[in-house]
């Protein structure tokens, strides 16, 4: 219908669209793969595009992943499931397939689409900030209101590693003013990721930036600057998980049977602990019970935002400052503190400590939770251990030919009705991709799928720093996320493969791969 040239350019404007809509819009994302097929059979050049085909493993790798899922049709029982989640890996096999038998954009036009792309990914930051500041009680998955806040916290990482690209390649004299921008964004990037509490995408961010290291060869310096950013990290990590822990004066002293009003207490010395404090010593209900509502007209038996009761935030909130649990430890707070508890605010620290500190005490909060109650339930964290558990055990009972493309769910809630989980009713997969496809197909047929993803990723040395640190953005994201699982994590994990590098050693073929 139209000339080379003229299609061509429609697939460098779907492009853009496409990595654009993968972070603002799921309805406008399936819009734009259906265009990019459809601009790509209208194309024609089909002997060209078959060579590309037979020549490319990164597409056979695709391939053979969506012909496993057909498959695994055969010798599953819930074919509607089993249905749903190849109608659902249709972009996973179609975006590839137009991306890899066309040309990828060189010099300007890359420049651009990628320029834009990490533009949208800013503007949507941007967005998440206003709303973080002006909507009370915003939970921070909520932060981004288009897609899932681990698939944008990917997207972050990968507009740093374009930044970083980008001031690799500058030449020496380059502008001043685009060196800052580019530092500019990267850090306001890794603050968006600290807002999002976003722990898969700091991991990511150590791997891959490690990767890229030894991948460009860089001086020895470079490395000792990572290993100092990472002890860093590492050190500051293990000083707040020792104050966090270490018991206070108050928690180790002869500890008082009565309250100073002469009612008795409650000491837990055994149970959970936040701030250096055992959360249920020094426990007065009654007193609590009795002064609370000289504080607030809040009753303690009500609902807080955060979903606990007032009288639990109170009790944590009280340990977090080191304060008794009784008359005197709610006579010694602030009318702001009171505020603070009755809005669902457990530990000063969530309101006033710098954004890592809060991170790492929420997370250390999950851990105590889970060792004293395994209680995983709204801890993102903890499910995670509770679900590759139950795959490893759904694994265990199906190690050759595994469950099956649409049993997955069924075998999993089986694993926790057995088990006695606190997940049971919540329909919840593994939450890794690896152990997602293990437990389907069984390891035999995974452990082929990984070798020949492996097989494919040799010629990454072939490539540039940018899909090297992609792919590693990918695999470690897969440890702890089923990226296929939506959407918004099948364009993460295709769209990239738009700027393979074009002057890639060719097959005996000639065609670039």
């Amino acid at each position: 219908m139209f000339s080379a040239k003229v299609h061509r350019r429609i697939y460098f404007v779907l492009l853009t669209l496409l990595g654009g809509c993968m972070v603002t819009s799921v309805w406008a994302s399936n819009l734009m793969w259906v265009l990019l097929l459809s601009n790509w059979l209208l194309e024609g050049r089909w002997a060209e595009k078959w060579q590309m085909v037979k020549h490319s493993r990164l597409l056979q790798a695709v391939v053979a992943l969506f012909v496993l899922n057909l498959m695994g049709l055969l010798w599953t029982s819930n074919i509607e499931e089993g249905l749903s989640t190849i109608e659902r890996l249709l972009p996973w096999l179609i975006v590839p397939l137009v991306i890899l038998t066309t040309r990828p954009p060189v010099g300007r036009s890359r420049d651009t689409i990628l320029f834009l792309y990490a533009g949208t990914v800013f503007v949507v930051s941007v967005i998440g900030l206003v709303r973080w500041l002006t909507i009370d009680d915003l939970p921070y998955r909520d932060i981004v209101p288009y897609v899932s806040h681990i698939r944008f916290s990917l997207n972050c990482c990968m507009v740093i590693f374009l930044c970083a690209s980008a001031l690799y390649h500058l030449q020496k004299p380059a502008v001043t003013a685009k060196r800052i921008g580019l530092v500019a964004l990267m850090v306001w990037m890794f603050f968006f990721l600290l807002l999002q509490r976003s722990y898969t995408a700091f991991a990511v961010l150590t791997v891959a930036s490690l990767v890229a290291l030894f991948w460009l060869r860089l001086r020895w310096l470079w490395l000792a600057l990572w290993l100092l950013v990472v002890g860093g990290a590492v050190s500051y990590v293990a000083v707040q998980y020792h104050d966090y822990h270490h018991l206070q004066s108050i928690a180790t002293q002869p500890l008082p049977s009565h309250t100073p009003s002469g009612n008795p207490y409650v000491h837990r010395c055994d149970g959970m602990v936040e701030n250096g404090n055992y959360v249920f010593n020094y426990l007065c209900h009654k007193e609590l019970v009795q002064h609370w509502p000289g504080r607030s007209s809040v009753p303690l038996d009500s609902d807080t935002p955060s979903g606990f009761k007032v009288e639990t935030t109170l009790v944590r909130y009280l340990n977090a400052l080191g304060l008794p649990k009784d008359s005197t430890g709610v006579a010694s707070l602030t009318d702001e503190q009171v505020a603070e508890v009755v809005e669902g605010v457990a530990n000063p620290v969530y309101a006033h400590g710098p954004m890592p500190q809060r991170m790492l005490y929420v997370l250390f909060f999950e851990l105590e939770n889970y060792r004293c109650y395994r209680a995983v339930t709204g801890f993102s964290m903890l499910q995670r251990f509770e679900l590759w558990q139950a795959a490893l055990r759904v694994i265990g009972r199906h190690p050759w030919i595994g469950v099956g493309t649409g049993d997955l769910t069924d075998a999993m809630e089986a694993d926790f009705r057995a088990t006695d989980s606190p997940l049971q009713g919540t329909g919840l997969q593994p939450h890794s991709l690896f152990l997602s496809l293990a437990a389907q197909f069984g390891m035999l047929l995974f452990v082929l799928l990984l070798l020949m993803w492996l097989r494919s990723a040799q010629r990454l040395r072939r490539q540039g720093a940018l899909l090297v640190a992609w792919t590693v953005v990918v695999l470690v994201s897969c440890i702890t996320e089923n990226t296929l699982g939506t959407l918004t994590g099948i364009l993460f994990c295709t769209w990239f493969m738009a700027f393979r590098h074009p002057d890639s050693k060719p097959d005996s073929t000639g065609v670039n791969v």
